[in-house]
């Protein structure tokens, strides 16, 4: 499993590389979406099941309900 400080380096570096939304997917704990954006690298908006997770600026109106994403 890769570490918090892991994942925050990869996402340095696709910000650094021009990339504007990063998702974070969790499927095996939390079941869950984590939504980083170059404005605030540093801080997730989570979407959770029941929720509608976004890609704003990267990809304007485009929606995806987590549900859709973790099966049972």
């Amino acid at each position: 499993m890769i570490s918090e400080r892991e994942m925050a380096y990869k996402r340095s570096l696709y910000f650094a590389g021009g990339s504007t939304v990063v998702w974070d997917v969790d499927v095996l704990r939390d079941e869950c979406i984590r939504v980083y954006r170059a404005t605030d690298a540093s801080t997730a908006l989570v979407f959770r099941r029941g929720e509608v997770a976004d890609a704003e600026p990267a990809v304007p109106g485009w929606l995806f309900p987590v549900d859709q994403l973790f099966t049972r």
